[in-house]
């Protein structure tokens, strides 16, 4: 297919995930408790902003906050961050002035707004990724005022704010802590103060400027998206360390701030999800598609719960009936779905691993080192998804001795063919799904 028509189809299928897809209300997340001064720290406003949302992902996962209190959301725009779309009803930085309440974001705006006006919330950090990099005076078409990349900016220079007022003073003091420690000298932050009041009515219906208008601290910073995400998450931690300093809220992060850390993080192979509390899936080497997958009943998938130490996973419906388990912008992999009922819960069931009599927990990955053994039961069956009993046309792979050997490789979850579900069922009912995961040949 020529790259046009291509392009064009791409073009397509975003157009008609984007009519289907609703909006995604979030949950903000705190860490810290009311003994200090709070920061509310925002990512993801414009979903294909990655280094964002990343950065908030990263900071959840990792630091802890023992004086003082953050509240945090990895992305107010969770629906365009699954399509990877600046904005699917339009520029959500945008809506902050007026609204109407017909507007399909107007819920998400009030929350977004409800939180920045909490009596509690003493200072607001936004968090972007900006084309180029800015510099207050022309040097050539990547180095210039038009670009918005590594910078500091604020609205005006002060905000009638007892503590925090001075939004210069308060940039300067990131700018210096970002400056301190940059990778390579072209990064060199700058402030970029908008002056919003003075005619730039784009920035007028922005979240910032209206949080200074009801008098909170409130600054974004931008990191350039001519960086990897692992450096724009860097530069973006830089500048929440420099913001907790400032508020005297004490924090740990357990790594060396460096790129290499955060991607570590990032892609940190123990990382795992759990759907509806039924099913645990390791996050990274799965293949691209998972075939008659089981997934909830009548329920919408922004609905189905995704427990992980991760905060940015998402599923997205997709246009051939696939459903996209997505980790911010990526796809982790793609479901053929098998819709069932969800509700009836099983907790566990009874095994010999490698010779040890052993109960499994519905959800567990259970790794394997030499064999496997599922004890039989007039409560329930199994089935091996990559397991064929011989002579046998029972849905039932109970009692039966299993080894890596045993499987069909193609049938594996994962691209290594080491893990194969075992999914639990009561007649034709879903119960659950233990992973096996084989480690020896």
């Amino acid at each position: 297919m020529p790259l046009r028509l291509l392009f064009l189809a791409l073009l397509s299928v975003l157009f008609i995930q984007a009519k289907t897809l609703a909006p995604i209300d979030f949950k903000p997340i705190i860490l810290g408790d009311d003994n200090g001064k709070t920061l509310l720290l925002l990512g993801g406003i414009q979903g294909d902003e990655p280094g964002g949302f990343n950065a908030v992902n990263v900071f959840l996962m990792t630091y802890k906050i023992s004086h003082g209190k953050v509240i945090a959301v990895p992305s107010t725009n969770i629906h365009s961050m699954l399509l990877n779309h600046r904005g699917i009803y339009g520029d959500l930085n945008r809506k902050f002035a007026k609204l109407s309440p017909k507007d399909k974001e107007y819920g998400i705006i009030q929350h977004i707004k409800s939180l920045i006006t909490r009596k509690d919330v003493d200072f607001v950090l936004h968090l972007h990724d900006g084309s180029g990099f800015f510099r207050p005076t022309y040097i050539d078409a990547k180095h210039n005022p038009n670009r918005w990349g590594n910078c500091t900016i604020i609205d005006q220079k002060n905000v009638n704010n007892e503590e925090y007022g001075d939004l210069v003073d308060n940039a300067d003091k990131i700018i210096k802590h970002i400056n301190a420690n940059l990778l390579d000298p072209e990064h060199k932050y700058h402030l970029h103060n908008t002056h919003t009041k003075q005619g730039d009515e784009e920035m007028l219906k922005a979240l910032t400027y209206f949080a200074i208008t009801h008098h909170k601290a409130a600054i974004a910073n931008e990191a350039s998206k001519e960086l990897t995400v692992a450096k724009r998450v860097y530069y973006h931690l830089l500048a929440v360390e420099s913001v907790l300093n400032m508020l005297d809220i004490h924090y740990e992060r357990p790594f060396k701030l460096t790129p290499l850390n955060i991607y570590r993080i990032m892609f940190d192979k123990s990382l795992t999800v759990d759907i509806e509390g039924k099913i645990t899936l390791p996050m990274f080497g799965l293949r691209p598609y998972l075939n008659y997958f089981p997934l909830p009943e009548g329920v919408p998938l922004a609905d189905i719960t995704l427990e992980s130490r991760a905060h940015i996973l998402g599923l997205l419906p997709n246009s051939d009936g696939s459903v996209s388990l997505k980790y911010g912008n990526r796809v982790l992999t793609r479901f053929k779905p098998f819709y069932t009922d969800f509700k009836n819960s099983l907790d566990s069931i009874k095994a010999k691993v490698d010779g040890v009599d052993t109960t499994l927990k519905v959800g567990e990955i259970v790794k394997v080192k030499k064999s496997i053994f599922l004890d039989p039961s007039k409560d329930y069956r199994v089935n091996i998804i990559g397991y064929v009993k011989p002579n046998s046309k029972e849905l039932d792979d109970t009692g039966v001795l299993l080894s890596r050997k045993d499987m069909v490789k193609r049938f594996s979850i994962d691209k290594q063919e080491r893990i194969y579900r075992a999914e639990i069922y009561t007649g034709e009912v879903f119960r659950g799904m233990v992973l096996l995961e084989f480690e020896g040949k």
